[in-house]
């Protein structure tokens, strides 16, 4: 059974203790700006919520653009006013507060969801990226909507649509490990997540302990993890160094060019962009990852010697 609650203020403390919907992605994996490391350690208080960033910023500042426009082209929808939602037992640590809700005919409830992804930093096909997905499931689950409206706002103002149908099966397993991981997090013995290659997740760490004691004794940390950091560090430089070649090798023959690009007509993949910056030019990726097989390559492993082979046909 859904109860229906005043908007849950995001950064508050109370909403800083609650798994809400906009932790989802972090939690599970699939978010850019968060990790299941992240979201523990500030369930606990251990780390403050983050500050705002420009994604958050476009955000908040395209939402109320994004749903005006959606309720125009949706005039069979009522637009309900602004709540969160928990479920009945869930009350002490689950919550969610969709972009919008709407009544359609027959008085059934549906939720809608404004997002903006000017970069195509997340993968958008014919249905949501995943941590979307997961997002929308929790809130509809404890809603009681069945269909939630994805609309997003893309590169160029380009607007696309996404119907999401509530998955029960899904969303009750989801039910069952939200409760776990926020038991844990809220135990003080609680075990942290298992530590993944996720830029917040190392963030997350160094700042839960910064003390430096410099009269502590030195710690052993054993053959494999020296091996295992020492290994990271110099295939980190290697890579810096292979980026820093192939980037000079880009600005070499690009001349006077804007954009690197490969395939032909409207398969045309953008491989990297030259800008203006404050010491001349710099590469940069193109925003969009490579489309090899569209691009006209079968296999991306056997790309170099395709373009071998034609250099020499040529």
């Amino acid at each position: 059974m859904s109860i229906i609650l005043p908007p849950l203020e995001a950064g508050s403390d109370a909403w800083a203790r609650m798994i809400t919907a906009s932790k989802i992605p972090g939690i599970y994996g699939q978010s850019k700006f968060s990790s299941p490391t992240k979201e523990f350690h500030a369930l606990r208080g251990e780390i403050p919520p983050d500050p705002d960033n420009t994604a958050m910023e476009l955000g908040r500042d395209f939402e109320p653009i994004i749903l005006a426009r959606f309720f125009r082209r949706h005039p069979e929808l009522t637009r309900q006013p602004h709540a969160s939602y928990t479920r009945l037992g869930l009350e002490e640590w689950a919550s969610a507060t969709p972009d919008a809700t709407a009544h359609a005919n027959g008085g059934r409830l549906i939720g809608v969801e404004a997002k903006v992804d000017a970069h195509d930093d997340y993968r958008w096909t014919d249905e949501p990226p995943v941590g979307v997905w997961l997002q929308t499931q929790w809130q509809m689950h404890l809603s009681g909507a069945r269909v939630t409206y994805v609309v997003k706002f893309g590169a160029f103002l380009a607007e696309d649509e996404y119907i999401v149908e509530y998955d029960r099966t899904q969303a009750e397993d989801m039910e069952d490990y939200l409760g776990w991981f926020h038991a844990n997090a809220m135990d003080p013995n609680g075990v942290p997540p298992e530590l993944d290659g996720h830029a917040e997740t190392y963030d997350a760490i160094r700042r839960v302990n910064t003390l430096v004691d410099v009269d502590a004794d030195d710690w052993d940390i054993g053959y494999d993890l020296a091996r295992e950091f020492d290994n990271a560090v110099r295939g980190f430089d290697a890579a810096e160094t292979a980026l820093n070649l192939a980037k000079s090798k880009l600005l070499r023959v690009m001349g006077d060019a804007r954009r690197a690009v490969i395939g032909e007509g409207k398969q045309r993949q953008t491989v990297a962009t030259r800008q203006r910056t404050k010491k001349g030019v710099a590469i940069y990726k193109g925003r969009k990852p490579i489309d090899w097989v569209a691009a006209g390559f079968a296999d991306p492993l056997a790309a170099p010697a395709l373009i071998a082979s034609n250099q020499e046909a040529a």
